[in-house]
């Protein structure tokens, strides 16, 4: 009868022990249908961005990454637009970066040539290319003749720009940090003009300054219109914006400490709404998606940690550091947008937590489960490439799954999803 007793009075202390266990174990990852073919375009450390566009408008899409392009499909004639810098890949202060950080493709002024919007390191001002497939040579030529660049928005700060048509008149806009504001740069209507600076903040150095991380953009508060997203909060678009007023602001601290890559907002549970996605920090750990929760009237949010810098706060054991750049798109076709990001190889030339650890590249499949719940399942696709601060997805062959391209310091690769 005591015997008896002593069991019962342990028993609650067994299965508490006995869960613990379970949960401290990562869960099997679930099969899935979809792989990657990877292939390295180049071993050299030429930007921290890599683009897909149709350069020379033959119908078929390219890669680009810094002043290289690749033309599609088989990526194996190589064109330059401007010569070529390769990069070290660890310096003295910015001597181990590449001075092109993002590749931006885009019809800035409408004809039928795809143009390049370049932004290099903080604080620099972004070049405008015209029609870089007309002056292109191949790789192997001795160009030696610097582009004619155009004027585009000046002192381009932040780490994460974005570059989307945002105000709804069919152009993009540059969103990025400039002269102490947050600011939408457009481009000119008139060939000569220079780029605006149309101010989404007041001005305020301190609150904007040339160095931050995670900016994006979407629909938040569901009126139709696209809303900006930033590390501490976001901005309301105004329902018939003059171009010169500043945006509401709602602070909100999505990753309160130095935030990580590009943001962006999408409807993750299935209920209606926009949530919230981003990395926590682009030179540290952590992952979290916001569930948007309250009114329309009064928008608040709820935290879902993905991971962070243990690998048991992930149910799959997952965790990797700098996650500098990040992109959302359907993987595996089933409708729901999925996450896309890896570790950004030596983002700050090896002195960040987890730097020696493998570039890995992965992408979260969103899972809705029947009870409301959403986690990100965690999918391996390489790790000895990662991401830098600006990646693309794409369906580069016509078959009509999504692929990835890809650079850092480790050179530029694509994914072929097969």
């Amino acid at each position: 009868m005591v015997l008896l007793k002593n069991t019962l009075s342990i028993l609650p202390y067994l299965l508490m022990f006995l869960l613990s266990t379970l949960w401290g174990q990562a869960q099997k990852i679930p099969s899935t249908s979809v792989f990657f073919e990877k292939t390295q375009l180049l071993d050299k450390y030429v930007s921290e961005g890599a683009s897909i566009a149709d350069v020379n408008s033959d119908g078929i899409l390219d890669i680009i990454s810094g002043s290289i392009w690749w033309k599609g499909p088989g990526f194996e004639q190589v064109y330059v637009y401007a010569p070529v810098e390769y990069f070290p890949i660890t310096g003295p202060g910015l001597e181990g970066y590449s001075t092109n950080f993002f590749t931006f493709p885009s019809h800035i002024d409408g004809n039928r040539w795809i143009d390049i919007l370049q932004v290099g390191v903080p604080g620099s001002d972004s070049k405008w290319i015209k029609d870089p497939a007309i002056i292109s040579l191949p790789l192997t030529a001795d160009m030696v003749v610097e582009p004619t660049y155009l004027n585009a928005l000046r002192n381009v700060c932040h780490e994460s720009p974005v570059l989307m048509d945002i105000i709804g008149d069919t152009k993009k806009e540059l969103l990025a940090f400039s002269q102490g504001r947050l600011v939408l740069g457009m481009s000119p209507k008139n060939n000569g003009e220079d780029w605006q600076a149309l101010p989404i903040s007041v001005k305020d150095p301190t609150r904007f300054p040339v160095y931050s991380h995670g900016l994006g953009a979407g629909d938040i508060n569901g009126d139709g219109l696209v809303d900006i997203i930033e590390k501490s909060g976001w901005w309301q678009q105004p329902d018939f914006w003059n171009l010169s007023d500043t945006w509401v602001y709602h602070a909100y601290p999505f990753s309160p400490g130095t935030g990580g890559a590009q943001m962006y907002a999408f409807d993750i549970d299935g209920d209606g709404d926009n949530d919230v996605i981003t990395s926590m920090d682009g030179h540290g750990y952590g992952l979290s998606w916001y569930e948007q929760i309250g009114s329309k009237e009064n928008i608040n949010f709820k935290e879902h940690i993905v991971m962070t810098d243990r690998p048991e706060d992930n149910t799959y054991g997952v965790s990797f550091s700098q996650l500098h750049a990040m992109e959302v798109a359907d993987i595996d076709n089933d409708g729901i947008l999925d996450i896309i990001t890896g570790k950004c190889y030596y983002a700050h030339n090896g002195r960040d937590p987890g730097a020696e650890d493998p570039a890995v590249l992965y992408w979260f499949k969103t899972l809705r489960h029947r009870n409301g719940l959403v986690e990100f399942v965690p999918y391996l696709i390489d790790n000895d490439s990662g991401v830098g601060r600006q990646f693309s997805t794409g369906d580069l062959n016509g078959d009509g799954k999504i692929d990835i391209v890809t650079a850092n310091k480790k050179g530029v690769f694509v994914f072929m999803q097969k």
